[in-house]
């Protein structure tokens, strides 16, 4: 196998000790959309063997997303959610591969289509999916606690999850476009799932977002001033005002 990397026993031991908590997406609804992680570029063993370049097998340039939590698959055949791991296999389309050239070695977001488990020798890893957009993570030390409140919530909006969403803001906003199941209808429904693109401090509390989606009626390239607040030292969004009209 590529990379061969010997697995220490505290290694192992930490794999057992999270394989309850790991994240487990399923296939079957297209998940998951959106992955973080350490991009790096490596050398996997291909025909005839598929096991070892230096004993004759072909060289296969692929991709490799390093996680810092395990995942786990379900709703494929080939996918055995009792087997949590720490590495997808991304493969880049024709708009993403200079950007994953340049992000080698990165922390980077990915948004992903086609995510499949893997079922031939050419799958390196568990997870195989495509990227459709790529960017560098985005270190949210320096922009302040209540970013990641704003990071999580576009991210639940991401997975088209109102019900998670919901729970970024205060309580009495949770209606209309913002209540738990509109969420869920309109972000569950896009054609291309919402990706945050950047976030900016715009004030103390407040953040300057981009982001993108693609619905059935139009593509969308939007802005939104994000503002929050402190509930019972929680940080809660109390409003989200749409500079581009989507």
């Amino acid at each position: 196998m590529l990379h061969s990397i010997a697995i220490t026993l505290a290694a192992a031991a930490t794999l057992a000790a999270t394989d309850a908590a790991a994240a487990c997406f399923n296939l079957a609804n297209g998940e998951p959309h959106a992955l973080k992680g350490t991009l790096h570029s490596d050398i996997a063993p291909g025909p005839p063997g598929f096991q070892d370049v230096e004993k004759g097998d072909a060289p296969e340039a692929i991709y490799v997303l390093q996680l810092s939590e395990p995942i786990c698959l379900t709703g494929d055949d080939f996918a055995d959610p009792s087997k949590p791991f720490f590495e997808a296999q991304l493969v880049p389309r024709d708009e993403t591969a200079k950007a994953m050239r340049a992000l080698d070695n990165s922390s980077v977001d990915v948004t992903l289509a086609r995510p499949f488990a893997a079922e031939t020798h050419w799958h390196y890893r568990p997870l195989v999916a495509s990227v459709t957009a790529i960017s560098r993570a985005t270190d949210i030390a320096p922009l302040g606690v209540a970013a990641s409140t704003v990071i999580n919530f576009y991210a639940a909006l991401g997975d088209g999850a109102g019900d998670e969403a919901a729970q970024f803001i205060v309580p009495e906003r949770r209606r209309g476009r913002f209540s738990p199941s509109e969420m869920t209808r309109f972000y569950g429904g896009l054609v291309e799932p919402l990706r945050l693109l950047s976030i900016t401090p715009a004030s103390p509390g407040a953040y300057l977002v981009r982001y993108a989606f693609r619905s059935k009626a139009a593509q969308c390239n939007g802005r939104a001033l994000v503002t929050t607040t402190n509930r019972a030292n929680e940080n809660l969004i109390y409003g989200v005002k749409a500079l581009d009209g989507c």
